[in-house]
């Protein structure tokens, strides 16, 4: 008798539009409420709900395009059915920053010959941080529950047309790390457009922070079960419980991005992310391996058995001190001596800042033109510089101030670090405010790149030419502003308020009030321009 052979679907004409219309094979696990997937259709991912059949449009009337796009996506499809026969599965933090890498590889090509107007990308990176403060919807209210629900709707989609691309349905404990590195992704990619935009296209968007994906591998390495609470768990949970609430303070991507570093290495040491099972002499060994390799600073060994540490005590915290109740096992592991480096060596000199203001003079994307301004006259960390928008900035009297707040999804080091700093009349002087009032964006539009550390640390080195290693390109202008306080005679409450540095005394309330501004505004008028030709500092 003759096999029978099984006709391969095609299109499916609906009116005048074709769609892909196929039955759900039998052994697909299913759900009453249906299962939600996405599938490419063109160049648009669409959300659809599965149940017995799936159908989606494949918005053409042209049975040439109709055939392509249903090819593509019956074969996407069948990676699904595949997928959840399989059954959930975790992946490793590499491989979930593969995938994110792979979306922001995508936009970023997608978009380089016509990356549009600088606003359209402005908007993208005020719709992410929305979304992670769980404030897509300004009428809702920022629960922890309304903040998983916009990272889904933000990020949902790309990230599983990309796990379906690869076979993967997705342990749900490894969803939200996947979802907020897809997000660092977008913000990256929206800030390359958005410089590219603006007619800078000196970053192709090429990077070797994302690894190749590749799938899960019986390996001697790093191996976490998917019963066992893993490092990066605990640090998502973290991330998770410091980001819920109305009045939430999400720690900062590079805080985050330091303990997984430490972690990874730790558990790649130890061949094991489990963190209930860390003993004493595994770390102990840890840190006699690196200080053997010689590679890194003594300094920099504490700083990595600190972190993992730390991560530690939150997964203690996080068990209600079930998980190791008599204390934590790398309270006993010392950590290495080391010769403190000099804070002069990491301060610009006077001649070096001198050099970096006079050049930034002469650039004309916002970041290098103003942001060394600006941390140079306030000693404010670059990074909280980096998110003032328009608003920020009040007049009171005859002085300027502007806002450095963790309102609207911004990060700060610390709730200390939340403060009102006048703007230095060198500053005035050079056109600052005079730009900031011209800007044709609204006013809780980023002025500058989220992330600009990296840009402004690889323009002073190639650009500029200041290659002194000791030097700090931009906690260096934290140092010099200290230097000019002094110089200046500064009272420490202003000094320490106006550079985020909370000490806990009654005098560190300087300037809370808006009765206290007027004097704050006296105390940084004090600072000698330090273009000026007879500043010598002490």
């Amino acid at each position: 008798m003759a096999h029978m052979v099984l006709a391969m679907p095609s299109p499916v004409l609906v009116g005048n539009t074709f769609y892909l219309r196929v039955r759900v094979p039998a052994d697909v696990p299913s759900s009453k409420d249906g299962i939600a997937i996405t599938l490419p259709v063109g160049s648009n991912l669409r959300r659809i709900t599965m149940k017995d059949f799936v159908k989606v449009s494949l918005e053409t009337r042209e049975p040439r395009i109709a055939k392509e796009r249903f090819s593509t996506a019956y074969a996407a499809l069948q990676t699904v059915w595949k997928a959840l026969k399989d059954g959930p599965k975790p992946i490793t933090h590499k491989q979930s920053l593969a995938i994110a890498g792979e979306i922001r590889a995508a936009f970023i090509e997608a978009f380089d010959d016509d990356p549009g107007s600088i606003e359209r990308w402005q908007r993208v990176l005020t719709a992410n941080t929305s979304a992670r403060a769980g404030k897509l919807n300004g009428l809702t209210i920022p629960t922890l529950t309304q903040q998983a629900k916009d990272m889904e709707r933000r990020f949902g989609e790309l990230a599983d047309a990309r796990l379906a691309a690869h076979g993967i349905l997705l342990a749900p404990q490894h969803r939200q790390r996947l979802l907020t590195q897809v997000a660092d992704g977008l913000d990256e990619m929206a800030t390359i457009n958005l410089a590219k935009a603006g007619g800078d296209y000196s970053d192709n968007g090429a990077s070797q922070k994302y690894p190749t994906f590749e799938q899960s591998r019986p390996s001697a390495n790093v191996v976490a079960q998917a019963s066992s609470v893993s490092f990066s768990d605990v640090i998502d949970e973290r991330v998770r419980r410091l980001s819920a609430g109305k009045d939430a303070a999400p720690p900062r991507d590079r805080t985050i991005d330091k303990y997984r570093l430490a972690c990874e290495e730790f558990a790649a040491h130890r061949k094991s992310a489990d963190v209930a099972t860390v003993t004493a002499t595994e770390a102990d060994r840890w840190k006699r391996a690196m200080m053997e390799a010689g590679t890194l600073s003594n300094n920099t060994i504490g700083q990595r058995l600190q972190n993992v540490r730390t991560v530690i005590e939150w997964a203690r915290k996080n068990s209600l001190g079930e998980l190791y109740p008599h204390g934590n096992p790398l309270e006993v592991v010392e950590r290495p001596s080391f010769q403190p480096k000099p804070s002069d060596l990491s301060t610009y000199t006077l001649a070096e800042a001198k050099t970096v203001l006079a050049a930034a003079r002469k650039e004309t994307a916002n970041d290098l033109r103003w942001l060394p301004w600006v941390c140079a006259y306030s000693g404010a960390r670059i990074e909280e510089v980096a998110q003032l928008t328009k608003g920020d900035f009040f007049k009171m009297g005859d002085d300027w101030f502007y806002r450095l707040t963790s309102m609207g999804g911004k990060k700060l080091k610390n709730r200390g670090s939340e403060r009102r700093v006048p703007v230095h009349p060198a500053l005035i002087d050079e056109g600052f405010i005079e730009f900031i009032n011209k800007l044709n964006i609204k006013h809780d539009i980023r002025i500058f790149t989220t992330r600009p550390t990296q840009r402004i640390s690889e323009w002073l080195r190639k650009s500029v030419g200041i290659t002194r290693k000791e030097l700090k390109p931009n906690h260096g202008w934290r140092h010099l502003f200290d230097d000019l306080c002094m110089l200046g005679g500064v009272i420490d409450a202003a000094k320490l308020y106006i550079t985020g540095r909370m000490t806990g005394r009654s005098d560190a309330g300087y300037g809370k009030s808006d009765v206290m501004l007027p004097g704050l505004a006296s105390e940084m008028k004090k600072i000698s321009s330090i273009i000026a030709e007879d500043v010598t500092l002490r």
